[in-house]
């Protein structure tokens, strides 16, 4: 199983939520990427079974990056691959980075394998954090693990 994560971050928050992620994943699958996106094309995506995609929130919208990303991926092969969302925002930020992502993937045909994770950052949100707090860190781990049942799923119909 080949993951790639795939994140968008001005301050640090997303790099330190996609890091989680990947080091969770990793005992579960043969190889796990996880890079900014500004080092990641489309053509990345090629023999991916699991994409998972993180953006900060500015302005209500994701990294235009990101954006770009999920546009310029095949629809054929962003069919064929399973994807999950994450990202930061402050609490009272709706429709979030996370919102329009998902909202970009379901123009292209996408379901999510999981629920998208919202990682809440306490204003103000350009600061970067020095720890992340026990319940953000529990959220973090509920999604690996529900991406973990995932692969373990796709692994069985293979």
């Amino acid at each position: 199983m080949r993951v790639l994560i795939v994140y968008a971050s001005w301050f640090g928050h997303n790099r330190e939520v996609a890091r989680i992620i990947a080091d969770r994943l990793s005992p579960y699958a043969s190889h796990v990427v996880c890079a900014p996106v500004t080092s990641v094309t489309a053509s990345d995506t090629i023999g991916c079974d699991l994409l998972v995609l993180g953006s900060f929130t500015h302005a209500h919208h994701a990294s235009w990056r990101m954006r770009h990303l999920v546009e310029t991926i095949p629809e054929r092969r962003l069919r064929r691959i399973a994807i999950a969302v994450f990202g930061t925002q402050t609490i009272d930020e709706r429709p979030s980075g996370i919102d329009d992502l998902v909202s970009a993937l379901a123009e292209r045909g996408v379901r999510l394998v999981v629920p998208p994770l919202r990682v809440i950052l306490s204003a103000p949100d350009f600061v970067p954090w020095s720890k992340i707090t026990s319940a953000e860190r529990a959220k973090i781990d509920a999604f690996a693990q529900a991406l973990v049942r995932q692969l373990e799923t796709e692994m069985i119909s293979q």
